[in-house]
């Protein structure tokens, strides 16, 4: 993501470095997150669709171009940035996920996607080869809300067909998977993959107080987890 910024921004003629538009939003990020939590606490309801998708990728791309001295163009540019970004030919499993999955479902456990993403992702899941060892999709542009919102985690557990206590939730997002599966009594693993992470330079557990039992580097810590319990 940063560095699709840090090109449409040398293309606008501003010579920006990917590592300075990721600072960027994770200061802003940071900076919002103790509101968004008493918001979270506080019961807010979080609605989705696929121009609402679209629109937080926008606000947040002006936001980058403002700041970073792109002067105008700022909505093209945005069109530009979904494009490249929300292209499958960017994506691709991790080395550990088809096994891992594949590994899961032959000790009988149920899986699902459940993510907040535009409504294409199953078509994606398709092309990444993940769609053939899922049991069910939970999308939030698809279900009109998204994480943390409680009525989606409750649309996958009806979909999972088990009770919060009997289902895992990996995420890697704190206020997203980790609070927002809590909430309801999920079992939750914040996943970090340090480069591949949405913010490369920042570990999404820090300062969050959790106990690093929770924290897991790949989902082969969710097998051992399995085989363990």
């Amino acid at each position: 993501m940063w560095q699709i910024f840090s090109e449409l921004c040398a293309e606008a003629g501003v010579d920006v470095p990917a590592e300075a538009c990721e600072q960027l939003v994770r200061s802003l990020s940071r900076a919002a997150h103790e509101h968004a939590e008493q918001q979270f606490r506080g019961g807010a309801q979080y609605e989705d669709s696929d121009a609402a998708f679209a629109g937080m990728f926008a606000q947040m791309g002006r936001m980058v171009f403002a700041q970073m001295g792109v002067a105008t163009g700022h909505e093209a540019l945005m069109v530009r940035f979904l494009e490249r970004f929300w292209n499958a030919a960017n994506w691709a499993c991790f080395p550990e996920v088809v096994d891992v999955l594949q590994a899961l479902r032959s000790r009988g456990l149920r899986l699902g996607v459940l993510s907040n993403a535009p409504s294409n992702l199953p078509s994606l899941l398709e092309d990444l080869g993940v769609a053939p060892l899922l049991d069910f999709n939970v999308v939030s542009a698809v279900e009109g809300v998204r994480k943390p919102d409680r009525r989606i985690f409750e649309v996958a557990l009806a979909r999972a067909g088990v009770a919060p206590v009997a289902a895992l939730h990996v995420g890697d997002m704190y206020l997203e998977d980790v609070l927002g599966g809590r909430a309801l009594g999920i079992n939750t693993l914040l996943m970090e993959r340090g480069a591949r992470s949405l913010f490369p330079s920042y570990r999404e557990s820090e300062g969050r107080g959790l106990d690093p039992e929770v924290v897991i580097g790949d989902l082969g810590a969710v097998l051992a987890r399995v085989d363990a319990s």
